[in-house]
C-alpha cells in the first residue's frame, strides 16, 4: 500500500499536520523538503534541520517557487499550508482568500510542470452545514460573510481548481480532514482539543462556547497520516478526487469533551460557559456545521480505517504537554 521511498515535498511542514507527515515519511525512509513560513508554526524545525534526509526551507511556498524554485524530481507533494484554527484565521479576515489562492495555484502548476502528484488539504469547514457529511454532499455557502466562511469559500475554490486541474495533467486529490488533533497542536488557533487539556492540566476553567453543544468526531494526528501514506497512491489511481478522513467513532459534544478531558486527567478544574468573543474578539464566530461527523465512504473504499479511540488521544495530548509548552501561545492566557 505504501509507496516506495522517494523524494517527498511538504509545505507547512512545520505546522500540526505538516510536522506530523514529515516524520511519518521520515520514518518510512523517505527523503523530505519542507517548505514553511513559520505562519503557523508548531515546533522550530532544528531536528529537521540536523537530519541529512530532511531540508527545510524557511519561506512561503509561492515566494519559494516565484524566485525559481521548483518541484523537480518530487514524487509527491503535500500542500498542507495554509492559515488554519478559528481564532488565527481572524487576523487574515479579507485577506484569507488571497492565502489559500495565492499558495495554491503556483503549487497546482509547480505539480504538473514536474509531473507530480499532488495531495492539497482542504477542509470540512467547507460543507457549510450540519449532519453526517458526505464528499458527495452539495456545498452550502451561507451569506453572512464573516471569517469562517472566507475560509471555507476559499477552501472550496482550491477544491475546484485541483479537480479541474486534472484536464491540463495534474493528479492531485484533496483531503478534507475533520477535526485533527494530538500531540503538538495549539490552542493559539482556537482548537478545542489542546486548549481543554493545556487548561485541566494547568487546573485552570476548562471554557466552552455556545453551551458545549456543538459535535465533533476528533481524528488523531496518526490515523490522518496513516491514510496520506498508505493509500495516497490508491487514491489517486481512484474516482474520488474529494476524500473525508475523519473518525465518526469518536464522535462527541465539545462539553461532554470537556467533562471527559477534566476526568481523565484527574483535574479539578470547573467546566465553564463563556462566550467565544469573550476570549478570541468581536468577530469570532462558531462553525456553520455545529454538528460536523464525517461519512468515510470514499476512505474506507480503499481500504482504511481510523484506530485511535478518543480517550487515548485525550492522554496523548496531555502526555505531551505535561512535558513541554506550547510553543505557539506560550505567551496567550489560559
Amino acid at each position: 500500500m505504501g509507496a516506495p521511498s522517494g523524494e517527498i515535498i511538504v509545505t507547512g511542514g512545520l505546522g500540526f499536520i505538516g510536522s506530523h507527515l514529515v516524520d511519518a515519511y521520515l520514518a518510512a525512509g523517505h527523503r523530505v523538503t519542507i517548505i514553511d513560513s513559520n505562519a503557523g508554526a508548531v515546533i522550530d524545525g532544528e531536528d529537521y534541520d540536523a537530519d541529512p534526509r530532511c531540508t527545510v526551507v524557511r519561506q512561503r511556498v509561492e515566494d519559494y517557487l516565484a524566485a525559481g524554485g521548483d518541484f523537480t524530481g518530487a514524487d509527491r507533494v503535500i500542500h498542507a499550508a495554509s492559515y488554519v484554527g478559528p481564532a488565527s484565521i481572524l487576523s487574515r479576515a479579507g485577506r484569507l482568500g488571497h492565502d489559500i489562492i495565492g499558495s495554491t495555484a503556483p503549487v497546482i502548476d509547480a505539480c504538473i510542470g514536474a509531473g507530480a502528484p499532488l495531495c492539497m488539504f482542504s477542509s470540512a469547514e467547507v460543507y457549510g452545514r450540519s449532519g453526517v457529511l458526505d464528499e458527495k454532499d452539495d456545498i452550502l455557502v451561507p451569506t453572512q460573510y464573516n471569517t469562517r466562511i472566507e475560509y471555507a469559500i476559499a477552501k472550496t475554490l482550491a477544491e475546484a481548481m485541483v479537480s479541474n486541474s486534472r484536464q491540463h495533467g495534474l493528479r492531485g486529490v484533496v483531503i478534507r480532514p475533520f477535526n485533527v488533533a494530538g500531540a503538538r497542536q495549539s490552542r493559539a488557533g482556537g482548537f478545542v482539543m489542546p486548549t481543554f487539556v493545556q487548561q485541566a492540566l494547568a487546573e485552570k476553567p476548562i471554557t466552552v462556547f455556545a453551551g458545549g453543544e456543538q459535535v465533533r468526531a476528533f481524528i488523531a494526528a496518526s490515523d490522518l497520516t496513516g491514510f496520506i501514506i498508505d493509500y495516497m497512491d490508491a487514491a489517486l489511481d481512484g474516482d474520488d478526487i474529494i476524500i473525508n478522513v475523519g473518525n465518526p467513532a469518536n464522535a462527541i459534544t465539545v462539553m461532554e469533551l470537556a467533562h471527559r478531558v477534566k476526568d481523565l486527567l484527574g483535574s479539578p478544574s470547573p467546566v465553564v460557559s463563556v462566550d467565544g468573543r469573550s476570549v478570541h474578539g468581536p468577530h469570532y464566530a462558531e462553525a456553520e456545521s455545529f454538528h460536523k461527523i464525517p461519512a468515510l465512504r470514499a476512505a474506507t473504499g480503499l481500504g482504511w480505517q481510523p484506530r485511535i479511540a478518543l480517550d487515548e488521544l485525550i492522554l496523548s495530548t496531555a502526555e505531551y504537554y505535561r512535558a513541554r509548552e506550547d510553543r505557539r501561545a506560550v505567551n496567550a492566557p489560559l
